[in-house]
């Protein structure tokens, strides 16, 4: 890390040295009071810090260490990315601009790509997205997204995400008075977030040994099962990480084409499985924050490929023409890109289960919020 990048991370932690942790409580939510609480409570004076130092830290990480463009993108959009495929539980959050219809948007992928095609090798941002589905502790209707996309194969992009969550991991080992105030077990917390840091590579796993190894442990249950393909439940991924004696973040790969979005690649070797890979993260403590926390895909690059996905999801390619246009340009370029849950990856470090607790001004659907 960047000497004074490190200064002012440690600079900020000094500020927290000596502090009671009493003083550092977590409120207990309450959306009436919860404005007040933002105004004096000690634990959202140091949640911001470390808030402001993952933001800091992801900018250095992805644009002076990886040279990728930071591209601020719209908020507002006529196509949805991540609530595709049967296999997805995420909903668009729909509105009415004028006499549009039109979506708050769930992810930058769609904003990213044809900027790629311009000559530009890598794009990122750290933005709000935003989903319909009903929240509860792993799911909020806004949270942020650090987001990355690059020209080239999943291959090229995952040592650049481990490199990612390794910085973060540092960052966070140089904030140790305010991790003690932070995490329900700081020692803990302390201890994963450098076995995290000074992993050399992570280990990896495919969907069908991930499956098979479930089922023959007896917790087959955990796995859903249907006509258009498998997926892990979150208790299984918790199951898995348990029986792989991970303790360290475990790559699971190759998932079932019809259950991730459609414009996920089909593996060359099989064309019912995708070139994807979801980065797993085992809790610190007992009934702590883990599971999926960063997700990941090479996009497919043949628009008959794209339409045959489409019919095989029943979705409508008629929204969807102008991105499958992009890959009859001259210069198209295969791309891959990954999103990481800011405030999943925040839970997981402080050792919380429930990922309201680590972003400020939570939004809910039902819930009137003030402000």
């Amino acid at each position: 890390m960047k000497a004074d990048l490190k200064t002012k991370i440690q600079k900020a932690d000094n500020l927290f040295v000596n502090k009671n942790k009493d003083d550092f409580a977590l409120p207990k939510y309450n959306k009436d009071t919860y404005s007040l609480d933002i105004a004096k409570a000690g634990y959202y004076q140091a949640l911001v810090v470390l808030r402001h130092f993952i933001k800091l830290s992801s900018d250095f990480y992805w644009g002076e260490i990886q040279g990728a463009y930071n591209v601020d993108l719209f908020m507002l959009t006529s196509s949805v990315s991540s609530p595709m495929g049967p296999g997805s539980d995420s909903e668009a959050v729909n509105l009415k601009l004028g006499e549009l219809d039109t979506h708050l948007v769930d992810s930058s992928q769609f904003g990213f790509e044809p900027i790629l095609i311009n000559n530009i090798k890598k794009a990122y941002c750290y933005l709000p997205s935003m989903r319909g589905e009903n929240p509860d502790k792993r799911h909020l209707n806004q949270f942020f997204h650090c987001e990355a996309e690059i020209v080239g194969e999943l291959h090229d992009l995952k040592p650049q995400i481990e490199g990612y969550v390794k910085f973060l991991s540092e960052t966070l080992l140089l904030m140790p008075n305010i991790l003690s105030l932070l995490s329900t077990n700081h020692e803990v917390s302390f201890k994963k977030l450098n076995d995290l840091f000074k992993a050399e590579k992570l280990e990896e796993i495919s969907l069908d040994e991930a499956i098979e190894l479930l089922d023959k442990s007896g917790f087959g249950d955990l796995v859903n099962k249907t006509k258009n393909g498998s997926d892990i439940s979150n208790k299984g991924e918790f199951k898995l990480m348990e029986l792989l004696k991970t303790t360290t973040p475990v790559w699971i790969k190759n998932f079932d084409r019809d259950r991730v979005p459609f414009y996920q690649s089909p593996n060359n070797t099989n064309k019912n499985k995708a070139i994807n890979a979801d980065l797993l993260f085992p809790p610190i403590v007992d009934n702590s924050f883990g599971g999926e926390i960063v997700g990941s895909g090479q996009r497919q690059n043949s628009p008959e490929e794209m339409y045959e996905s489409l019919r095989r999801q029943s979705l409508d390619s008629k929204p969807y023409e102008w991105y499958i246009n992009l890959r009859r340009l001259p210069n198209y370029k295969t791309t891959s890109g990954f999103g990481l849950g800011v405030e999943r990856f925040i839970a997981w470090a402080l050792c919380r289960d429930d990922i309201k607790d680590v972003i400020l001004y939570p939004r809910l659907k039902n819930v009137l919020s003030y402000p």
